[in-house]
């Protein structure tokens, strides 16, 4: 018998003797209590993310009740719990308790984290299949740093496998409550194409691309993708241009494209198989999903036009180089970037294969910013990015040396000698690109980029910016 008797302060183990009042009897052996207990464990993992300095300041007891709290309680929400965590994380070193004190902030801490649970759970209809008082025993354990009843592995692969299990059968129940909502409307394959609004007659063209207002979201509808900003924009205003390659088109958009049209707007609800399947959608950079495997999906969509592939970015890149053209103090490289001098630097030209430390703003053909370096600089209280000419898109190679050190500069790189046919992770194929550069130092190669990369690393903080990253890794784990 797989039977284990903790108390939850202490973490004192016992055999199966009658537990006290404060403790937990958790049986191995009983599925339930085995996944309530992983469960609660791997919400508390996340607290190995949080700097020593202030985990060690954080009331611990304050964090397991604001969690045990919030798990049980059906109608709370954070809401004051994530204006108080704002407060505590706005200095850029440690916590600030001059307005809450670190009581309300690790009870606060621990209350997103049983919401965060609370949701998952309401949201696959799988509270009933959870003990929420050994949940609560796997986050203590957990949280003090003694959680050894189930290997980490083990723990993930179960969770995995339990969250895959739910997906699939709350994704089973609501499509065959969609196909009897709209019988008339459920395909063969099973998907439901119910027309919202009618088109103007002509038929989407999967060879082509689309301007597209289009959101996907989960079955308690719960936004995972969407091109609109503001609601109260127009259609227009909140239309993307991608083609039906893009990873946001699953295979049911595909097939239920051969009944819609342009201008028409539709919703269309998807079986997980036709969705993203048993595999899921997984973020660019694998850190968790997009789209949980197993997972029916919603999707609005409404085609406002549809194009030659890549016509409509290569003509807002035309349209932003003649428009560079025109600005005073301009000048056009052979290889086809525009450069415009902002403020001539009173240092020498930099060498062509430098190192460069130089700060920048990045933004793409549709004046939308991508990167800034004073932001990130900022931010993360480091200096100003140094790079090496010999590692650089082309557009930068042959620009750079044409600008001063002390000087401010707006080059415009056409696609071909930024990221070309292809793109990179942020930057669409095709994108013609504009960089606010400010030129701070060059030296030889391996003067600069070496020496930021010495000086790396440094003392743990928290920020506002961790905060964030705290908080998409609570939501990753549910998923």
């Amino acid at each position: 018998m797989k039977k284990f008797l903790f108390l939850v302060a202490g973490m004192t183990f016992f055999g199966c003797e009658q537990p006290p009042e404060s403790a937990c009897e958790i049986d191995l052996d009983n599925s339930e209590h085995r996944m309530s207990y992983a469960l609660g464990a791997d919400m508390a993992s996340t607290f190995s993310n949080i700097p020593d300095n202030v985990y060690n300041d954080l009331k611990l007891d304050a964090v397991e009740n604001g969690f045990y709290e919030m798990l049980t309680d059906e109608k709370g929400n954070t809401d004051d719990c994530r204006d108080v965590l704002q407060k505590a994380l706005s200095q850029s070193k440690g916590i600030d308790t001059t307005q809450n004190s670190f009581e309300e902030i690790s009870h606060c801490y621990g209350s997103m984290f049983g919401e965060m649970l609370r949701k998952s759970l309401t949201s696959k209809n799988a509270m009933e299949r959870v003990d929420l008082n050994i949940a609560k025993c796997g986050f203590s354990s957990a949280l003090h740093k003694n959680d050894t009843l189930i290997p980490l592995k083990e723990r993930q692969k179960m969770i995995a496998n339990f969250n895959d299990d739910l997906n699939l059968m709350a994704g089973k129940e609501f499509m065959v409550q969609k196909t009897e909502e709209y019988a008339a409307s459920t395909k063969d394959e099973g998907y439901v194409l119910v027309k919202n609004e009618a088109g103007n007659g002509k038929k989407i063209d999967l060879g082509k691309e689309y301007e597209i207002k289009y959101t996907m979201t989960n079955i308690v509808g719960d936004t995972i993708i969407s091109t609109i900003t503001d609601p109260k924009l127009s259609d227009k205003a909140n239309a993307q241009v991608v083609n039906a390659e893009d990873v946001v088109f699953p295979e049911a958009w595909k097939l239920a494209a051969e009944e819609m049209e342009v201008k028409g707007d539709y919703t269309i609800y998807a079986p997980h198989d036709i969705a993203f399947g048993e595999e899921g959608l997984m973020r660019p950079n694998n850190n968790g999903y997009v789209v949980p495997p197993n997972s029916a999906i919603v999707i609005h969509s409404k085609v406002l036009g549809q194009y030659p592939l890549n016509s409509r970015i290569k003509e807002r890149g035309r349209e932003m180089i003649e428009k560079a053209k025109q600005e005073p103090n301009t000048k056009v490289g052979a290889s086809g970037y525009v450069l415009t001098t902002l403020e001539e630097g009173d240092g020498p030209k930099v060498k062509p294969g430098s190192d460069v430390q130089a700060h920048y703003i990045l933004k793409n053909s549709k004046g939308e910013m991508i990167e800034n370096s004073y932001m990130s600089s900022m931010q993360n209280n480091k200096p100003a990015p140094s790079f090496s000419l010999k590692g650089v898109v082309e557009g930068w190679k042959k620009a750079v040396p044409e600008m001063r050190k002390g000087g401010r500069y707006k080059l415009v790189l056409p696609y071909d000698i930024a990221y070309g046919e292809s793109g990179n992770q942020g930057i669409a194929p095709y994108e013609t690109l504009e960089f606010e550069m400010e030129i701070l130092d060059f030296g030889e190669p391996g003067s600069l980029v070496q020496q930021r990369q010495q000086r790396a690393g440094g003392q743990q903080q928290i920020s506002q910016e961790q905060l964030k990253q705290l908080q998409q890794q609570m939501q990753q784990q549910q998923q």
